[in-house]
């Protein structure tokens, strides 16, 4: 006999399930409010995470978790403005600013004091109220040197 797992769904008010982009808004406060419980329940257990700039690929909900804690560690007061969202069926993707001050070290470099303003993207596929599957689109050469690491490509006219 097979067993299904059952996905608990992000309800409404009236008991429907959320619009994507609510659901995505949602997200946004709960990293905002760095509520790292709260974040993980907009997650579908299989959720799977990727920043095409900076593979580093998040196979699981404890992946994503980990990640999310080094973030908060290291940018204390990290947040994502929404400048954008546009949805079709259970697809959402949402423009960001993300702004906050380094605290510490991140991979190794000691970023305390360092700004960092960059402007972000992100695709999210919804199902049953979760995010299941999400891709980060990251200006990684801003925020590089942003933090004080050496960046790929050096231009100079």
């Amino acid at each position: 006999m097979r067993v299904m797992r059952m996905q608990p769904l992000l309800l409404n008010a009236g008991g429907a399930v959320k619009d994507p982009k609510q659901v995505v808004r949602e997200f946004v406060a709960a990293h905002n409010r760095h509520d790292i419980v709260a974040l993980m329940s907009y997650l579908s257990e299989d959720s799977k995470m990727l920043d095409v700039a900076a593979p580093i690929p998040l196979n699981s909900k404890a992946d994503v978790r980990r990640l999310y804690e080094m973030i908060f560690k290291s940018l204390p007061d990290i947040n994502f403005e929404i400048t954008g969202m546009i949805s079709e069926g259970n697809q959402v993707f949402a423009a960001f600013r993300t702004t906050g001050k380094g605290v510490g070290d991140w991979m190794g470099k000691d970023i305390t004091g360092k700004p960092i303003d960059v402007f972000e993207g992100v695709f999210m596929q919804i199902e049953n109220g979760q995010i299941k599957n999400t891709m980060f689109y990251s200006d990684s050469a801003t925020l590089t040197k942003q933090l004080g690491y050496q960046t790929a490509v050096s231009i100079k006219w």
